[in-house]
């Protein structure tokens, strides 16, 4: 009996291509494009007679994750193939809505616009592809295979979008010569003449006057226009073609960070050692690894439902992994960093409604890195704070939240917590000066007194400082609780994660566990109306 033949496919860039985006809509562009061209390649795969055995195929496109792996010979010119006829369509159709709205992109230089558009088609995507015997060894060469880069970029001329600081902005002119004697500042002005036309020829809202985006940037824009008939020829274009549907939200209500002058939370997260969990539960079994896949892209498909409609936003989950902003826009009132641990803190249960167990019974956990973010923070860098925090909860020791507070300036505080200690109540617990707890309880006091025990080196002897002051704001019960779980012992979590990982002394690691929850807790339980206040981190 021949062994089955198992391909894996991917491509890249995927973390570039969201972390250009600079509002809320663009992440959800990104999203939508992303999962289109991973169930293109699916389908695909489907069409030419080969079994998709992960990610399992739902009812919607929506969060379809971006490594595909086959039961099948499919090869790599159909999957190149299928990759870029998916992208192309996008492009084109975005281009001829544009060239409708705007006729005088096509004139003067129709032919160089085109073009343009031509390159971005032929060369935003890299493909990986790889074979093998079984799936373990078909996903360790497509992990070589992705080392080895071949990726061609676009030499652009002339202007430089405001967004990327690189792509060329996409206007009727962007890949013409220019004549030598042509100023720069004819070329930009010519440049936000058509900007600004553009803005005006789209929906209220879609692009600013002063935006001046590349090509891939304005896709994610046009792709979620709803007026005008756009979704009826964006669908016909793409059944035509026999291509997947691409699922932008029926309403979208846009929050915008800057205009609103409010602070926003944004979270991060990716299942735990979900690797070894599939080599230790029948990653190897097809059957099994299709079921693992299912269950957590039903999850993500209701996790998602259920929080947009009351929480926020869910920006992609697509599987063990997910991306999503806690918000409320005006005039409702502002959300305050504890109901955004209010709702954190109850996390894990919600997490393991996917209902998968390791090899031993134990449900499988989650990292997630938890941003509250000051208004004035660009979005790409608050993405990129939540990389780092939901890495940082993972090297910490896992199955725990990293809470990372970005100010303005650029500064930030850390603090890690393992769930089980959050579900226990901790942020709940503290008492202050007054005896008073929860909602009426100031934080003020916890942090004045780190502060002054800083100032005075009060924590560099041994840990019965740190400890004593907790005891004091958060009770003797729970000090004996974490003094009894500081190191990860099996399953259990430990506050200061695994002992093996990280050299620094134990009375240094916790003294700073103390120091930063003093600092995090502060920021957190700050009132709404205190956010006009300068704060120092």
């Amino acid at each position: 009996m021949t062994s089955p033949v198992y391909t894996a496919i991917t491509f890249a860039p995927v973390q570039g291509f969201i972390e250009k985006s600079r509002k809320l809509r663009d992440l959800y562009g990104s999203s939508f494009i992303l999962s289109f061209l991973s169930q293109a390649l699916c389908e695909d795969a489907i069409t030419h007679g080969h079994e998709v055995i992960s990610p399992a195929l739902i009812s919607v496109t929506q969060g379809t994750p971006n490594q595909i792996v086959i039961c099948g010979d499919f090869s790599e010119v159909s999957a190149r193939t299928a990759l870029a006829r998916a992208w192309q369509a996008v492009v084109d159709v975005c281009r001829i809505e544009i060239e409708r709205r705007l006729p005088e992109s096509k004139l003067p230089g129709h032919y160089t616009w085109r073009r343009a558009w031509d390159a971005w088609g032929n060369h935003t995507w890299e493909c990986f592809w790889a074979q093998g015997g079984s799936i373990s060894e078909v996903r360790d060469r497509l992990n070589q295979t992705k080392r080895a880069r071949r990726w061609v970029g676009i030499n652009w001329q002339g202007e430089s979008s405001t967004l990327s600081g690189i792509d060329a902005v996409a206007w009727y002119g962007m890949a013409e010569k220019m004549h030598p004697h042509t100023s720069a500042a004819e070329i930009q002005r010519q440049v936000s003449d058509y900007c600004q036309r553009l803005s005006k020829a789209l929906p209220d809202s879609i692009l600013d006057a002063t935006e001046q985006l590349s090509v891939p940037e304005l896709i994610k824009r046009v792709l979620l226009v709803k007026d005008e008939g756009f979704p009826a020829r964006l669908k016909a274009t793409l059944e035509q073609q026999r291509l997947p549907a691409i699922e932008p939200p029926a309403r979208f209500t846009e929050v915008n960070r800057f205009e609103a002058n409010r602070w926003t939370a944004w979270f991060q997260g990716d299942g735990d050692r979900i690797g070894q969990f599939l080599k230790s539960s029948g990653g190897e079994d097809p059957v099994r690894l299709n079921a693992f896949s299912r269950a957590m892209r039903e999850w993500g498909k209701t996790f998602q439902t259920g929080f947009d409609q009351s929480q926020g936003r869910i920006i992609y989950a697509g599987g063990d992994d997910f991306l999503g902003i806690l918000y409320r826009n005006p005039p409702k009132p502002e959300l305050s960093g504890t109901e955004v641990l209010d709702y954190f803190r109850t996390f894990p249960s919600v997490w393991e409604r996917h209902n998968q167990r390791d090899a031993d019974g134990n449900l499988l956990t989650v990292s997630v890195g938890l941003v509250w973010a000051a208004p004035g923070v660009p979005q790409r860098d608050v993405l990129q704070h939540c990389r780092e925090a939901e890495q940082a909860a993972k090297q910490g020791g896992r199955d725990r939240l990293c809470i990372r507070v970005v100010f303005n300036g650029g500064n930030y505080l850390e603090w890690a917590c393992p769930w089980w200690l959050l579900e226990a109540g901790l942020m709940e617990a503290y008492r202050d000066r007054r005896g008073a707890t929860k909602t009426a309880a100031s934080w003020d006091h916890l942090f004045a007194d780190v502060a002054a025990l800083e100032a005075r080196h009060g924590f560099s002897g041994g840990t019965n400082v740190a400890l004593g002051l907790f005891e004091i704001y958060f009770g003797p019960s729970l000090r004996a609780l974490v003094e009894a779980h500081l190191w990860t012992v099996g399953t259990q979590p430990g506050i200061l994660g695994d002992k093996e990982i990280d050299p620094t002394p134990t009375q240094n690691r916790l003294n700073q566990w103390v120091v930063n929850l003093a600092k995090v807790g502060y920021h957190l339980h700050r009132q709404p109306r205190d956010a006009a206040r300068p704060i120092a981190a």
